[in-house]
């Protein structure tokens, strides 16, 4: 038996085109060459499999074989197509993409005899039927030897030559498409004549997009002009970068005798390719699988190969989409997709940095940022199908935190569900749709966010602030003195909910006031000559309050009821409950600094008389002192106690003799 590096020379009968075979890491291809007649083999850009024809059964169909890098050898091939799939079918040139998930190929069938460009997936461990591929390449004449850059964004391939050329029926000239930035194929190009020098074949694209190689049926003469090979088909090397500016090249180290054909690469950059002799007219050709090495000038760019494995957070498998961009513009360099295991492969150009972004429907998106080497590279993803979001509700005009619910509704507003939310509390939203958020809170307007969950989603959490603005009611005031007259004045109007101030000025009397919904206000007046008025407006009642009206009295000669100035029992000590009303008067008094007043304390007629008025001159002093603690001069007060000499209804009932324990205050003059 020949060692592993032996070459090992084949005779096929029956052949009438040229054969492509390969021999892989040195090691004879036993187990696929005994027995059979076995064409166009290609091995995968990753050195693992190898596609090619075969008649191991008396036709000719595509088959597998893996190598297995323990042992070194290429296992039993492996039909790659239910016959019922390809019944119809005559397949040629089978090529595999970059990350063995499609193959590409050539066939016909007795509907369409003229072989054009067909595709086939890997789903669930099986080859899908043969597709056309529909990307305005195909026509009514052979399109052979399609070969796939490694992005599948550039293809070569074969036409005949015209009829009138009257060339051998093998004889082809090389096309080139490439897919544009709208996704779609340009209209095919024969390549310039320096690439179609003579009869073309078996062109095999390289994993970095641009070099390529082929097989021309011509002379070849040095760089001095002198031939140094028979008319043959010989092996070339040419570059694609942007334009054809790199003119085409013979691999003279490898010129022999022989026709050579059907060249390949294996990741070491070690050429392999077929050598045989073809007579024409005759069904006869005998070769031999070599491989050599090649100078650093014919070797493509150096290529990292970067695989992993996407998976959920519990290391379920994941088939996801793989993006390879170039983070300086922002373009896809290459796509693909994870198999039923979660495994990808892609090449990327080495010593360059690119972003990975692997996305699934209904799972979120990971990016990462990686920068290739020599070899390989890992990088592996955990998607995850739903987030952790925190709503932070605001009022939009104060900024203070509010409680809300959120009602969940899909694209079309169609209702999903109601949460409750709770400020800095994360919700949990599952992803792959796009959702509109309408967030609800009592006394405010309604607000949405929409969340295009649909999209590509990075981040396992969100932390959005939402402003939502306060319904208003408006309120009406009029104010009139004694006869009915309009008063110009100044109201204060204090947010008793908030603690905030806030003072308008009224000059025909009349004002429409916007307060906030659901909020407590007082409102109270400040008019030169007349009394202050204050009253509570309670916007979190069902009532609602449209409108206020008041009459203020002449402070000249008058009393006024301080409502809400009580003292404990028997005693001359002021309830904290008084300060309130208490404060108002502060403030009127600070506000009409020229007045001078009496502070009157009355009782009921409960009890002694004596002891009645020494207990109301104690309660009217401790109002007076409550006053001149809060900063009004003792010269502008003075406190009087009337016992019950003066009372304002009977002491009849328990009600009337509330309303006699009262305090009262009267301007006695102006400064």
């Amino acid at each position: 038996m020949p060692s592993k590096n032996s070459l090992r020379r084949l005779s096929f009968i029956g052949l009438t085109i040229s054969v492509c075979l390969f021999q892989g890491y040195g090691q004879e291809l036993n187990s696929i060459n005994t027995g059979a007649v076995v064409k166009h083999a290609k091995v995968s850009y990753d050195g693992t499999k190898m596609v090619f024809i075969a008649n191991y059964f008396g036709s000719f169909k595509p088959y597998m074989s893996g190598f297995d890098a323990d042992s070194a050898v290429w296992g039993e091939p492996i039909q790659i197509f239910e016959n019922a799939d390809i019944a119809n079918f005559d397949i040629q040139h089978p090529q595999l993409n970059f990350d063995n998930s499609k193959l590409y190929f050539s066939a016909r069938t007795s509907a369409k005899p003229d072989y054009d460009i067909y595709s086939s997936e890997l789903k669930n461990g099986s080859w899908t039927a043969p597709q056309l591929v529909e990307i305005g390449i195909n026509s009514e004449v052979d399109e052979l030897n399609p070969a796939f850059s490694a992005d599948e964004k550039r293809i070569l391939f074969t036409r005949p030559f015209p009829a009138e050329a009257k060339t051998d029926e093998f004889c082809g000239q090389l096309f080139y498409s490439e897919l544009t930035e709208s996704g779609s194929w340009s209209e095919p190009e024969l390549l310039p004549p320096a690439y179609n020098t003579g009869c073309i074949c078996s062109p095999y694209y390289s994993r970095d997009n641009k070099t390529f190689f082929y097989s021309s049926y011509e002379d070849v003469f040095d760089s001095e002009g002198k031939r140094i090979a028979r008319k043959q088909f010989s092996i070339f090397w040419a570059r694609i970068d942007g334009l054809f500016r790199y003119n085409p090249k013979a691999i003279t180290s490898i010129i022999a005798d022989n026709d050579l054909v059907s060249p390949s690469l294996d990741r070491d950059s070690t050429l392999y390719y077929n050598s045989g002799v073809f007579t024409k007219g005759q069904d006869r050709i005998e070769s031999q699988i070599l491989s050599k090495s090649i100078t650093q000038a014919f070797h493509p760019g150096e290529m990292t190969l970067v695989s992993g494995f996407v998976t959920d957070l519990e290391g379920n498998p994941l088939e996801a989409g793989i993006q390879v961009i170039n983070p300086y513009t922002t373009k896809i360099y290459q796509e693909t997709q994870s198999d039923e295991n979660g495994y990808y492969q892609v090449f990327v150009p080495s010593s360059e940095q690119y972003s990975l972004l692997a996305y699934k429907d209904q799972y979120s998106a990971q990016s990462k940022l990686i920068e290739t080497g020599e070899g390989s590279l890992e990088s592996n993803f955990e998607l995850f199908p739903g987030v952790d979001v925190t709503f932070n509700v605001f009022d939009e005009e104060f900024y203070f935190p509010i409680e809300a619910n959120i009602s969940l509704y899909d694209s079309d507003f169609n209702f999903l569900e109601t949460i409750e939310i709770t400020r800095g509390e994360e919700t949990e939203i599952s992803l792959g749709k796009e959702l509109n958020i309408i967030f609800n809170s009592e006394n405010y307007f309604r607000d949405t966010l929409n969340l295009p969950f649909d999209e590509e989603v990075i981040f396992d959490f969100f932390d959005f602030d939402i402003e939502l603005k306060r319904k208003l009611k408006d309120v009406s005031l009029s104010f009139s003195d004694e006869s009915g007259n309009n008063l110009g004045l100044e109201i204060t109007v204090y947010n008793v909910t908030r603690n905030e101030k806030t003072k308008r000025t009224v000059k025909d009397g009349k004002v429409t006031l916007q307060l906030r919904d659901g909020e407590v206000y007082e409102i109270s007046t400040s008019a030169e000559g007349y009394s202050y008025y204050s009253a509570e407006l309670d916007l979190s009642r069902e009532e609602e309050v449209k409108e206020v009206s008041a009459t203020l009295q002449s402070v000249e000669n008058i009393s006024l009821v301080l409502d809400n100035i009580t003292f404990a029992y028997n005693s001359y000590e002021l309830n904290a409950d008084s300060y309130e009303e208490l404060d108002k008067l502060v403030n009127y008094l600070k506000e009409n600094d020229q007045y001078k007043v009496e502070i009157s304390a009355h009782t009921d007629n409960a009890g002694a008389e004596k002891y009645n008025l020494q207990l109301s001159n104690l309660r009217a002093n401790s109002v007076l002192q409550y006053l001149q603690d809060n900063a009004i001069s003792k010269g502008r007060l003075v406190a009087i106690g009337y016992g019950e000499s003066q009372p304002i209804v009977p002491n009849d009932t328990d009600e009337n003799m509330a309303k006699n324990r009262r305090v009262e205050f009267k301007i006695l003059a102006t400064n």
